[in-house]
Parts: C-alpha cells; structure tokens; sequence
C-alpha cells in the first residue's frame, strides 16, 4: 500500500531525535527506540531513522564468494510509526502548532506543555553550515537588491 498525503505542515525536521511507536513491520522489533532522523520523503510521508528499521541485504553473492552483508535502513511512515521526543522528559509525544505572543509559530508537546525547539542545524544547507558564518562573494545577490520592490501592480485594460 502507498501512503500518500498532502500534509502541509511538517512536524518532525531532519536531524531531530525520535521515538517509533507502531512498527508492525518486523515483529516490532525496533518500537520504542530513539534515533536521529537521516532523510526525510514528504511526497510519500516516509522518514529513514538511523539505525532502525533496518534490513540486511546480501552484496556480491557469487559461486566463488559468499558476499557481505550489508545493513540499510527502510523508510518508517511518520503518521503511525514515529513520534517526536519530548526535550523535557525524552520521551515520545505528540504535538501541535500554536503561535507565541509575539507571533511565532511553535510546536507544542501536548503531554506537557512546553515549547520543543527545532534543532540548530535545520537552516544548513550546501552553501553554509550557518547563515552567521557565510561570506558574500562577488556574484550573490546583496540583501539590499533582494529587498527592493520593483513592481508597481497597476490595473492596465486594453
């Protein structure tokens, strides 16, 4: 079965620690262990987790050699399989969005209340590990252009 959906809005980022709570796959042999998200599929509503879910595949397998053994981790459906770990307690909860006073958009654990950050390496990219140390080079676009409006709208009819 393919599980597809349109969620908007994603609760869980990479590189953030979780809990999975419903593996059916494998006996469950994983339910209940924490680990850092690696990758994450929105289109398919799949999370890899390292070190969980995994499955041992045989490489190389011929008359004169045995083959090794290779370990890959499998894809976990973050609707039913994972939870988000609670920074507090460091156990699995559930969560919602809610918006500060001063208007920020938060996530909430709903089993104790407290606001759970997103982690420090979400803004990484290929360019840079944060925006603080990125140098501007010659051909980057200044902040200033990117700034200006240069569209006036305007009703025109012909």
């Amino acid at each position: 079965i393919d599980h597809y959906s349109d969620c908007q809005i994603w609760k869980i980022e990479k590189r953030e620690v979780s809990q999975t709570i419903g593996l059916k796959k494998n006996g469950g042999k994983d339910k209940g262990k924490q680990g850092i998200i690696k990758e994450i599929f929105q289109e398919r509503n799949w999370v890899i987790v390292e070190g969980l879910n995994c499955e041992l595949k045989t490489v190389g397998d011929n008359k004169e050699f045995a083959g090794v053994y290779v370990q890959s981790e499998q894809p976990l459906l973050v609707t039913t399989d994972v939870a988000l770990v609670d920074p507090s307690d460091l156990t699995a909860t559930p969560i919602e969005w809610r918006y500060t006073e001063e208007g920020l958009k938060v996530r909430i654990s709903t089993r104790t209340g407290r606001i759970i950050p997103f982690p420090a390496t979400m803004e990484e990219t290929i360019d840079y590990k944060s925006k603080g140390t990125y140098k501007e080079q010659p051909k980057d676009t200044s902040s200033e252009n990117v700034s200006e409006i240069t569209f006036k709208p305007c009703v025109m009819y012909i």
